[in-house]
């Protein structure tokens, strides 16, 4: 019979405690929703986005953002207000990788080296890296941007100022003076980078790190809201 009311009132409690526990989440959720955030829908990754390789680890410059699902791997070193978006891998585990201040590499992007016999990847300042590019042994010059999707191979030199278009294959060893236009696969000189153009390579990088900036904050607030729950 005590064994009966014990187990009662055991259940009993945990009832009642998970019928509190949800009520505060449920409260807490429509708060969020009342002040307009959504961050409690957020999942973190628990995968590490810096990564050392063969005794050698990433080193990220203060005020750099780099997402959840981004990774840094082995020696890479990235400036000052640059950005790793979702999804992008940087391996410095071949060779070195080194990417200067402003500079953003978006989503689903790879740079690193081919074997360790390849040249190392060395990318400016204020350099756009676009969606699902593939950056492989080669140095980007400052104010360059590579489109959506291009190929930048091996040995290749890109001087600043310059554009890979969107889908470009550029083959190994090419040199692309500054301020040139280049499309194709494989790919070639269309023509100079018109004025209006230079502005928006200048424009772009500056909105990739306030864009970072709101991304931060958001991560910042997750952070913030796990630890809270932790204690």
């Amino acid at each position: 019979m005590s064994f009966d009311l014990l187990h009662t009132a055991k259940n009993f409690a945990w009832r009642v405690g998970a019928a509190f526990r949800e009520s505060g989440q449920a409260l807490e959720r429509t708060g969020f929703i009342l002040q307009g955030c959504y961050s409690f829908e957020e999942n973190i990754s628990r995968h590490m986005p810096l990564t050392p390789m063969r005794h050698m680890a990433p080193e990220v410059e203060k005020g750099s953002f780099v997402a959840p699902s981004g990774m840094l791997a082995g020696n890479v070193t990235l400036g000052k207000n640059s950005s790793i978006w979702y999804h992008a891998m940087v391996r410095g585990d071949g060779q070195t990788v080194s990417i200067g201040n402003n500079t953003n590499i978006q989503d689903s992007v790879y740079v690193g080296a081919v074997t360790e016999f390849s040249p190392p990847v060395v990318i400016g300042n204020n350099v756009s890296v676009g969606h699902g590019a593939i950056l492989k042994g080669c140095t980007i010059g400052d104010n360059c941007l590579i489109g959506i999707g291009a190929v930048v191979s091996e040995g290749v030199e890109v001087e600043a100022g310059s554009i890979v278009a969107a889908g470009a294959y550029v083959v190994e060893d090419t040199h692309i003076p500054a301020g040139e236009l280049w499309v194709g696969s494989p790919a070639y000189k269309l023509r100079d980078v018109k004025p209006q153009e230079i502005d928006y390579l200048k424009s772009l990088p500056v909105r990739y790190v306030e864009l970072a900036g709101q991304h931060q904050a958001v991560m910042q607030l997750l952070r913030d809201k796990q630890a809270e729950y932790i204690k």
